[in-house]
């Protein structure tokens, strides 16, 4: 059983053993076939043959056996017949006078009703011969019987019958029949021998060859090639896989040489751009505080102080766009990491209430952060990268939105895989001027604005970037809705790990609108 499914699994995954197999039944089968055409010729040749000689046998008879009748010698008669049936396909012979009684007969005792016969005959028993010889013929398949009338000039003096047996050459076509079949199986498997080696020769090594060179090609092996030492087909599509495998070989160099270049240029922008940055921080850091000194100045007048307002505002913002710049660039070179540390997180929010509270009122907006009774105060996760993401974000809504409200909602869940493990979601929501659905893929890339960022002329187009940047970094993931002057809706989550304070008493944060 074992032997017979190892040879269908390697019929079903080997297209030469499957077709060579199919070619030997074939041969096989023609053989077989041929053989047996072969077989059923020769038989009836030979059954031809066989009552031509009985024919010629009984017209010998006739001639001999017209003196021993007129002169009544039934011994005569009986040594003719004997003499006859000394032929092994002669199973009896019968002469009968013309009255139809049997004057002479020889029956082959190895037949039990020939044997019983010529028993009754010897006793002079009486009996019906020519019924007794029917029955017989009808249970011998095997068995002919030819007649032939005894005549002397134009008298009739009886009739011989002659039966013979086929026996001997069925037996003949059966030995004929091994012989051809054996000699089918020899041939057949010699010409399947034959396929087998041509087939190996001409197609299938060929063929493992090319499949060696894929192998080779799949594990990063581009150095081999195929020799090819003929000019058909096979030929040909060996030629176009070494062309293949050297242009292959070619790109691949181009690619490493490519990225290579690449990672060079990538860290030469990242060292350009920290160095820039800790540059420009200097002055900037210089002029605002110089700003702040003579905005303390009593004798500062108004119209410097608006001047001073205006130059520390757009410091702050360079300064901002310098850090975003700079943190994009530190999370895409991978330098950037998350400090977890233990935090308050009602402060946090608390916090980024206060913050933009008065922007929602110079904008006659609600401002309204729901947080679920389950949010711990305390948390374990990167403060400071979650803090920058809530501000962008709050800071994008309360922006965009004229009318209305902002929301921030929390909410506090397990995590079903890791026990100790949680999650925050957050959604903020607001009913400002929203983004249309084309829009929508360009808001988490670097640098792209949309026609509400450009039209409202205030977007530096990094802060989504950097938020969905900082998410992703801190484990969690953001997706934004949007409907043009309906509103925004962005949601995110972050692992997170409620921290075990003892000892510590404090009030529940409890928001309020504004």
């Amino acid at each position: 059983m074992f032997k017979g499914l190892k040879l269908r699994q390697r019929y079903n995954n080997s297209i030469a053993f499957r077709y060579l197999s199919i070619a030997g039944i074939f041969l096989f089968t023609i053989q077989l076939i041929f053989s047996g055409i072969q077989s059923n010729r020769i038989y009836r040749h030979e059954v031809n043959h066989l009552e031509k000689h009985m024919i010629s046998r009984l017209k010998l008879l006739t001639i001999a056996t017209p003196e021993a009748i007129l002169n009544s010698d039934s011994l005569a008669l009986s040594k003719i017949l004997q003499e006859n049936n000394k032929d092994i396909d002669v199973v009896y012979g019968v002469i009968i006078n013309n009255n139809n009684e049997p004057i002479a007969q020889e029956f082959d005792p190895s037949h039990t009703l020939t044997k019983n016969l010529a028993e009754k005959f010897k006793n002079q028993q009486k009996y019906d011969l020519e019924t007794e010889l029917n029955t017989f013929l009808k249970e011998n398949k095997s068995i002919v019987e030819l007649r032939l009338p005894i005549q002397v000039e134009d008298s009739l003096l009886g009739e011989i019958w002659l039966g013979y047996s086929l026996n001997y050459t069925n037996q003949e076509l059966l030995e004929s029949y091994i012989y051809n079949t054996c000699t089918a199986i020899v041939i057949s498997g010699l010409l399947i021998g034959l396929i087998i080696i041509i087939f190996n020769r001409q197609i299938l090594k060929p063929i493992q060859n090319l499949k060696q060179l894929v192998q080779a090609i799949t594990v990063g092996e581009l150095d081999d090639l195929v020799e090819v030492e003929r000019e058909d087909e096979l030929g040909a599509l060996s030629s176009a896989f070494n062309r293949m495998n050297i242009q292959l070989q070619h790109t691949v160099n181009n690619l490493e040489k490519a990225i290579d270049d690449a990672l060079i240029a990538e860290k030469s922008k990242n060292k350009f751009i920290a160095e820039m940055s800790h540059e420009l921080h200097t002055p900037l850091n210089s002029i605002i505080g110089v700003t702040q000194i003579m905005q303390q100045e009593n004798t500062t007048t108004k119209e410097q102080l608006e001047t001073l307002d205006i130059i520390e505002e757009k410091s702050l913002h360079l300064l901002n766009l310098i850090n975003d710049v700079l943190e994009i660039t530190q999370i895409e070179a991978g330098q950037a990491s998350v400090n977890d540390n233990t935090f308050d997180f009602n402060n946090l929010l608390e916090s980024l209430k206060q913050m933009f509270a008065f922007q929602a009122q110079e904008k006659y907006i609600k401002l309204s952060f729901n947080i679920d009774s389950n949010v711990p105060q305390y948390i374990e996760s990167d403060e400071e990268k979650l803090r920058q993401i809530l501000f962008n974000l709050l800071d994008n809504s309360i922006k965009f939105t004229d009318t209305g409200e902002v929301s921030l909602t929390v909410k506090y869940k397990s995590d079903d895989e890791i026990a100790f493990l949680h999650k925050l979601y957050f959604k903020i929501t607001d009913t400002g001027r929203g983004i249309s659905s084309e829009e929508i893929d360009n808001l988490f890339v670097a640098f792209a604005q949309t026609e509400t960022e450009e039209g409202f002329g205030q977007g530096r187009g990094l802060g989504l970037f950097l938020t969905h940047q900082l998410v992703q970094l801190m484990g969690g993931d953001i997706s934004l809705e949007s409907e043009v002057n309906q509103g925004t809706v962005v949601r995110f989550f972050i692992p997170v790990i409620e921290a075990d304070i003892s000892g510590i008493s404090f009030q529940g944060y409890c928001a309020t609108d504004s």
